[in-house]
């Protein structure tokens, strides 16, 4: 059997949408930019290495195209990442197809948040992968080529390159991502980073060298990169000197991070919108005080909203788009809800969007039965107990006023309510649609999806919606 000398990583891909399933959410598209930091760095050492992502296409039509590329098999391991739990299902068929086809090919599977937390539940559910790596690997990917390191979670630094782009097949389909710092570490419940502390910022300058690199990656391009980090925690300095060395390079790129939205100044936002800063996501979740001390949040309520709406004023003043993410949590009532929506509506015109949904416990039962044990001390209970086990994905029971059909409805009411296509199309296609998908395409795939699955209000539709007739849906009626 002929052999190919090159690494090929396969970022698993999902057999369907993992919130709702229509056409605009298949055309949604992430890249797995820790797969790339793994290849650039493979790369840099002079191996030939090539990142192909699964996107929604079935794993089949993904190993035909690495077979027919001649990229598999390899003298080298075939690089699976698995970037969530709702890519496992995509990536255990994969595997089967791979050792199917080649026996002694050598599979080892990456991605911490899904293999980190119990390895050996992991492998029992993709016996097929030789070698599982449960955390960031920069410091072993050489090695895992021919050897077998030891593998563990120890948090590594940011690496000091430039993702190189090209590596992934149909790169220029996609926005490019640029590693800003890495780790959280502020102790929310639900987090998966809450005891990973937050890493300095390095300089502005080098942050800026990647820019303008990654633009040339493009040839000169419009690209709209996403500065990834847990939580972007510049200071006001290192903001005005970013900005400041931006404007020095002539660096005109409009880009987005997320944050939190107690932890970034006004005059620190204003700094960045001068470097470049479009879209925030920020991680509001709440605004009730009796669940920002549920989630441990924070632990002053009143100076924690103080602080996230001082943040949105200044996103208006300073022509940023917020997208506040929302996040219905264990023990959430009407009341609680109603609390958040009208925080939410009183700030409207410095809102661009909202994403909202109900907490899931990821994880096996190693790390998930503690989560799960303590939502169900504040009222709420699993949908399913064998979750945890079979997918690692544990959907709750609020409370008795939230069941999960209800949480879901709730979900949808609200971002519907401060949504419309124009302000989803806006902040979709910044980041996440392809980068040659424009307006007509999205109107031609909301016309193609089903309405009541879409998270926004549709004003054109000849069907209109059909809410529910107690008080707090129509609440949420415009």
């Amino acid at each position: 059997m002929k052999r190919s000398s090159t690494v090929a990583f396969i970022s698993a891909g999902m057999l369907s949408p993992k919130k709702r399933d229509h056409a605009l959410a298949r055309r949604q598209l992430y890249l797995n930019y820790g797969a790339l930091s793994l290849a650039t760095k493979l790369e840099l050492a002079g191996h030939d290495v090539s990142l192909l992502h699964g996107e929604h296409r079935s794993p089949e039509d993904v190993f035909r195209q690495l077979q027919e590329s001649g990229r598999f098999p390899s003298i080298y391991p075939l690089m699976v990442s698995i970037p969530s739990f709702y890519a496992l299902p995509w990536a255990q068929t994969f595997c089967k197809l791979a050792k199917a086809f080649d026996p002694y090919c050598r599979i080892v599977v990456g991605g911490r948040w899904v293999v980190g937390p119990d390895p050996n539940w992991f492998r029992g559910l993709l016996p097929e992968a030789d070698a599982v790596a449960p955390g960031l690997s920069e410091s072993v990917i050489e090695q895992l080529l021919t050897e077998r390191p030891v593998l563990s979670r120890i948090a590594e630094p940011t690496p000091g390159f430039t993702l190189n782009h090209r590596l992934v097949d149909g790169f220029r389909k996609y926005q490019p991502s640029i590693e800003a710092s890495r780790g959280c570490g502020m102790g929310c419940v639900f987090c998966e980073e809450r005891d990973i502390q937050v890493e300095k910022l390095g300089e502005g300058a080098a942050l800026a060298t990647s820019m303008a690199l990654v633009r040339e990656q493009y040839e000169g391009e419009e690209i709209r990169p996403y500065l990834q980090s847990s939580m972007f925690l510049p200071n006001a300095r290192w903001a005005a000197g970013f900005a400041d060395e931006m404007h020095r390079r002539g660096l005109d790129i409009s880009w987005r991070t997320e944050t939190r939205v107690d932890v970034m100044t006004p005059q620190t936002l204003k700094h960045l919108a001068r470097a470049g800063l479009r879209v925030i996501d920020l991680g509001l979740e709440t605004a009730s005080p009796r669940q920002i001390l549920a989630m441990k949040k924070a632990c002053n309520p009143s100076r924690y909203l103080s602080a996230a709406s001082d943040l949105l004023t200044a996103c208006r003043d300073n022509g940023v788009k917020a997208k506040v993410n929302v996040l219905l949590y264990a023990g959430e009532t009407r009341e609680t809800l109603e609390e958040t929506t009208a925080w939410l509506e009183g700030r409207r015109d410095a809102i661009a969007g909202v994403s909202v949904g109900p907490v899931l416990a990821y994880g096996p039962p190693k790390t998930a039965d503690v989560l799960i044990q303590e939502w169900c001390r504040l009222g709420a209970r699993p949908i399913d107990k064998r979750a945890a086990a079979t997918s690692g994905i544990t959907a709750m029971h609020l409370s008795p006023d939230f069941p999960a059909e209800e949480a879901e409805a709730a979900s949808l009411a609200l971002t519907r309510h401060f949504m419309d296509q124009d302000a989803y199309f806006a902040l979709k296609s910044f980041s996440y649609y392809p980068r040659d998908y424009d307006r007509e395409d999205f109107d031609r795939d909301v016309s193609a999806s089903d309405p009541s699955l879409l998270p926004f209000s549709v004003r054109d539709t000849s069907t209109p919606e059909v809410m529910p007739s107690n008080k707090f849906d129509t609440a949420f009626q415009d």
